[in-house]
């Protein structure tokens, strides 16, 4: 019997060890797609921007190209009139979108944790108690189909400050989050529900054993969704609010500073994409830990 058992024993930590190298290799191996799909997305955004400028032929004072953008972070006298401010040096408008940049991600970050984990409970809340669905869902689909930009001086009225930007975000993030994650949770596997119910099992042990681990990929599917979302939402408070980030660097910029509104843009879809690769990579190495199969055997 020792003879049998010592061979198993000696190949878990084995399998253990070679698991993790793996994950290594699919995060590595994810990190170099992201930073290629990165740099062909901004390239080919590039590109296009300065094909539709020549092609519906732009006005140069209200539209601005990648070169003018770069003129106006990195050159210090610009060849071309307007593109900067004279106040305004080449270092203090880096320093001033690195500055609204850091309150935008805080903002963007306080409304996509609070939709997340308000879509994660109503979810669990909706397979354990299908009455709430039937309760909740009406007012979920209400609260999509009205406009954000109607809904959102509504919100600033109710609240105040972070709770605002929080309640924005989160409607933005709630919806789509919502949805992915309910569809991830009921793809559980039956046969492996009922082994959970044979073994005594009640439904919130099925939940945390089978449904979470099966809706990983819904689950990571509704963050990458979400997370352009959030920083759309929380420019959009700020601009509403009138406080700092990119939105309140939008409202100083209107009609004063076009070549700063570009570069805000520049500077939000930039972030928006980095954060989805980063979101695509840890989905990576979550899966690449539970496998593709977690919670169906």
């Amino acid at each position: 019997m020792t003879a049998v058992l010592d061979p198993a024993a000696r190949a878990t930590p084995t399998a253990t060890e070679d698991a993790q190298p793996s994950i290594a290799r699919v995060v590595a191996r994810r990190t170099l797609l992201s930073a290629t799909v990165l740099i062909s997305a901004l390239v080919g955004l590039g590109v296009i921007w300065v094909a539709l400028f020549k092609v519906f032929d732009v006005n140069p004072l209200v539209g601005k190209t990648p070169g003018n953008v770069w003129d106006y972070l990195f050159t210090s006298a610009p060849t071309t009139r307007g593109i900067r401010p004279q106040s305004l040096s080449a270092e203090a408008a880096r320093s001033e979108l690195w500055g609204a940049l850091g309150t935008t991600l805080v903002d963007a970050a306080i409304g996509f944790f609070t939709g997340l984990a308000i879509a994660l409970v109503v979810a669990a809340l909706f397979v354990l108690l299908p009455a709430v669905e039937f309760a909740f869902m009406p007012i979920a689909m209400l609260l999509r189909s009205v406009p954000l930009v109607a809904m959102a001086p509504v919100l600033l009225m109710m609240f105040t400050g972070k709770a605002a930007i929080a309640a924005i975000g989160a409607i933005v993030v709630l919806f789509p989050a919502l949805v992915n994650i309910v569809i991830g949770l009921r793809s559980a596997s039956p046969q492996s529900l009922d082994v959970v119910k044979v073994y005594g099992g009640s439904d919130r042990d099925a939940l945390f054993r089978v449904r979470i681990p099966s809706a990983l990929p819904h689950f990571f599917a509704a963050v990458r969704i979400s997370v352009p979302g959030a920083v759309v939402g929380a420019m959009l408070a700020e601009w509403l609010s009138g406080s700092e980030g990119f939105g309140g660097l939008l409202n100083k910029y209107q009609g004063a500073n076009k070549t700063g509104v570009w570069a805000i843009v520049v500077f939000s879809v930039v972030i928006s994409i980095v954060l989805y690769e980063i979101a695509t990579i840890i989905e990576s190495a979550v899966l690449a830990q539970w496998g593709p199969n977690a919670g169906k055997r």
